[in-house]
């Protein structure tokens, strides 16, 4: 309080009388703060302090001054007041309560509903993390099968190649073949006529 300006000080202790005059009698710190239009509460509550201790002077002085009938009275009043008082903190109370009740079912709710959610979620990663293994193996087996492959395929192509080259033998030698028969043809022909001649030659020498 000691580092507030007193302008500031006036100006919180103008907010409080004017909340009083208006049918609060003890407003809070928060409530004078609102009357401000902002403010911290470290500069506001000892600043209320002083002036609730002042105000209780205040009273007591007046208290005093007062006839003991009227004094009788309005300790009376000041009672019935604070008991009325009591009553509407306890109402208060117990609505603050039964709210805050209603906000913890709603948080539990809505916890138990996160946490269902947060389960499923693992599952579904369980599965997922099951498939990206399965994924895993799976390419490790086609690249094992493509290393084996690679030799298989490699005999195949040396395959392709000799059969193809014992099928241009084969072609070359089937033409050779066709043309020994011929030759052999020819040649039967050709002994076929010598063989029909020997017999005629040999008439002609008797």
């Amino acid at each position: 309080m000691s580092t507030l300006s007193p302008e500031t000080v006036r100006r919180i202790e103008d907010a409080a009388a004017s909340l009083i005059a208006a049918g609060n009698p003890t407003p809070t710190n928060e409530q004078v703060r609102q009357h401000l239009g902002g403010g911290s509460l470290s500069h506001i509550s000892p600043v209320m302090r002083a002036f609730r201790a002042r105000q209780r002077e205040t009273a007591a002085d007046r208290m005093q001054a007062l006839p003991p009938e009227l004094m009788q009275l309005l300790t009376g009043q000041l009672g019935l007041l604070w008991q009325a008082a009591c009553q509407q903190a306890d109402t208060n109370t117990l609505g603050a309560r039964e709210q805050a009740d209603a906000d913890i079912a709603q948080a539990d709710q809505e916890r138990d509903v996160s946490l269902l959610k947060v389960a499923q979620l693992e599952s579904e990663l369980a599965v997922l993390r099951e498939v990206v293994t399965e994924r895993d193996r799976l390419l490790v087996d086609v690249r094992e099968l493509r290393a084996d492959a690679l030799p298989l395929r490699e005999q195949v192509a040396r395959l392709t190649t000799t059969g193809e080259h014992l099928t241009a033998q084969l072609a070359e030698t089937k033409a050779d073949l066709k043309e020994a028969r011929g030759e052999i043809r020819h040649l039967q022909t050709e002994l076929l006529a010598l063989a029909r001649q020997e017999p005629k030659s040999g008439k002609v020498n008797s």
